[in-house]
């Protein structure tokens, strides 16, 4: 009688045992698979974005903690002429950061430099150029471009550089 309660009671434990090894194979299986997409995307240039360059990312961590507002002005004088005058797009500084990373994850995955990813994606909107503009706290505006370079040139000499991976 103990040795059936005792074969019964290791063959209950011995399909556990296998339903575990199971589904820990089949979540392996999984891993490997996902993996092996992501590789295939990444060599087709389309798998997740490497992160932007240190300098750049600075740059985006000064807009991030910046209590400004930045303002997208549609149709700006000397630009194009628009029906009808848009009044500006405001952002705070962490909507601000937010945008230009998205920016810069869809449209500057070779950007690695400061002025490269200024002219490309940091000082106007993609498809019609319209510049980004900073409005102080003092209610003057002033282009992105030239607060950028000023903040950072401002920054204590030991965040100015960026940090050596």
């Amino acid at each position: 009688m103990i040795t059936i309660a005792a074969s019964s009671a290791l063959l209950g434990c011995d399909e556990k045992l296998q339903a575990f090894l199971k589904n820990a194979s089949a979540r392996q299986q999984a891993r490997d698979t996902k993996k092996a997409e992501e590789a295939i995307l990444k060599a087709r240039g389309l798998g997740p974005a490497d992160p932007v360059a240190p300098e750049i990312a600075r740059a985006i961590q000064v807009v991030r903690t910046s209590d400004y507002d930045f303002l997208i002005r549609k149709g700006l004088p000397g630009k194009r002429k628009r029906k009808g005058a848009e009044p500006p797009k405001r952002t705070n500084g962490f909507d601000f950061a937010a945008m230009l990373e998205s920016k810069s994850a869809w449209l500057g995955r070779d950007v690695t430099d400061l002025p490269t990813w200024l002219d490309e994606i940091g000082s106007s909107t993609f498809f019609a150029g319209d510049e980004y503009i900073v409005r102080l706290p003092d209610g003057r505006e002033m282009n992105f471009r030239t607060w950028l370079l000023e903040e950072l040139a401002a920054l204590p000499p030991d965040l100015q550089e960026p940090p050596t991976p």
